[in-house]
């Protein structure tokens, strides 16, 4: 019997249009663009959050980003794909460097090798980077700079494990399981800001005329919210070498699976848990805002009997997980959402949403959050529609793809329709919020039982 594989590459802030093969000007992607044409290529996939928290639920769970709110770390009824595959034998690996995805907020469950390197020196918890930063946004205009400035020149600004650790991470797991059937997720970090170009591992094309003075200055601006139509375009170089490096880097992954033998038994899964405002709409980096910007993510897919196509069906980051499985032969849960990418229905419509403050803070590209909002987005081929506790929005993506004119008072019906499609969503998972915190409570009950007795105390 053939041994079955399975490869997840997720970059972080990737958003499809700075793909060469989703038609971006720039040789981004090379190597992507490859495995494009190797493949199935989805043009129209978003993702269900627009930030890292509220959207990798949806990959590794195949749920929507408010079915569990207000609940962390995991509680126990999200099922992770890599809780499903390790109990049917598959050797199961992670590697990142994305604080929201490490161990203190569970995501470590099903893995028999699970590397967020949190141990780090350079890796910091989200709480005390938000801790710090309110610290840092506290001292003097002119402390604030000097601090910014010290941290570019002495090369500290950068909190992540570069795209070359992360690889050679993976293939080192690799090179000793690899006679098992396996099931690895890469989560490459290099698009997040701060962007940095200096004392990297990679050739500056694009951000080459960018001096070390400049990229600090950069640095200040994005901490003080002041990143504007002059210095994106720096922005767009570095996010674009970036890029090109993590491209070069899964080149290096694929190879090894090559020499290895492995390709022609392996599935690969490359896509992004969000993408990354570059100012079309006015703001920098990420947050809960619902334009294609932040939703309209790759999805690529080969691997045994995947013909090379483009399909243009509407999926969703929910259906990753039960295309996975079903690769392996194993039934999806009833408490996936999604669906297989290869036989995905027709008239479909995406559901993003995601909890959030009302001032929107930002701090590292995510909200910090407060008093909470929620905000829900809905996708069909023509139209999105955004629902909001104080505004709410409705675009024509036919006529209007870079959703720049709200058209909800013209069209008063079909928001009316749309918001009834929402709230009947809402309903639904209020529901299932109830019944989840029910569970979560059990649960932190009986492990605080559990660890009273672990101490002689009960």
């Amino acid at each position: 019997m053939t041994q079955k594989n399975a490869v997840l590459v997720t970059i972080d802030c990737l958003r499809a249009d700075h793909l060469s093969c989703y038609g971006y000007e720039r040789k981004t992607s090379p190597f992507i663009d490859f495995l494009a044409t190797k493949g199935m290529r989805f043009e129209n996939a978003f993702a269900n959050g627009p930030f890292t928290s509220a959207s990798f639920l949806s990959i590794l769970a195949s749920t929507y980003p408010l079915e569990f709110e207000n609940q962390s770390p995991l509680p126990p009824n999200a099922i992770l794909i890599s809780e499903i595959l390790q109990k049917k034998g598959i050797q199961t690996a992670a590697t990142h460097s994305n604080p929201y995805l490490s161990a203190f907020y569970g995501y470590n469950r099903g893995w028999h090798y699970f590397q967020d390197f949190s141990v780090s020196p350079r890796a910091i918890s989200s709480v005390a980077r938000a801790r710090f930063a309110w610290l840092i946004d506290s001292l003097p205009k002119k402390s604030r700079k000097l601090y910014f400035l010290s941290r570019v020149f002495l090369g500290l600004a950068d909190l992540f494990q570069d795209a070359e650790t992360t690889t050679k991470c993976a293939i080192s797991w690799l090179n000793k399981n690899k006679d098992l059937p396996f099931f690895i997720w890469l989560h490459y970090m290099d698009l997040h800001e701060p962007h940095l170009v200096f004392d990297e591992k990679f050739e500056r094309k694009y951000s080459r005329k960018m001096s070390r003075l400049s990229q600090a200055k950069f640095l200040i601006d994005v901490t003080q919210r002041q990143v504007g139509p002059k210095n994106i375009r720096d922005i767009i170089d570095m996010y674009d070498d970036k890029l090109r490096y993590v491209d070069q880097n899964i080149k290096e992954l694929f190879h090894f699976l090559d020499r290895e033998g492995l390709i022609d038994q392996t599935l690969i899964v490359l896509t992004s848990d969000h993408g990354q405002e570059l100012l079309d709409h006015g703001c920098f980096g990420h947050t809960a805002r619902f334009y294609d910007e932040y939703l309209h993510i790759p999805i690529l897919l080969s691997g045994p009997g995947i013909k090379a196509q483009v399909n243009s069906s509407l999926t969703s980051l929910m259906d990753i997980a039960p295309t996975i499985l079903n690769f392996y032969g194993i039934a999806t849960p009833n408490e996936y959402r999604g669906y297989n990418l290869l036989s995905t229905p027709t008239n479909r419509f995406i559901i993003s949403e995601a909890s959030h403050n009302e001032e929107g803070l930002y701090v590292s590209g995510h909200e910090i959050f407060a008093s909470k909002f929620r905000t829900y987005a809905i996708r069909t081929e023509k139209w999105k529609y955004i629902h909001g506790e104080k505004q709410c929005e409705l675009y024509n993506l036919e006529k209007d793809p870079k959703e720049k004119k709200n058209v909800i008072d013209e069209e008063e019906a079909k928001a009316k329709e749309f918001k009834a499609t929402i709230m009947k969503h809402i309903s639904w998972e209020e529901k299932l919020q109830k019944q989840n915190a029910i569970t979560y409570q059990k649960e932190r009950i009986r492990r605080k039982i559990k660890k009273l007795k672990s101490l002689g105390r009960i």
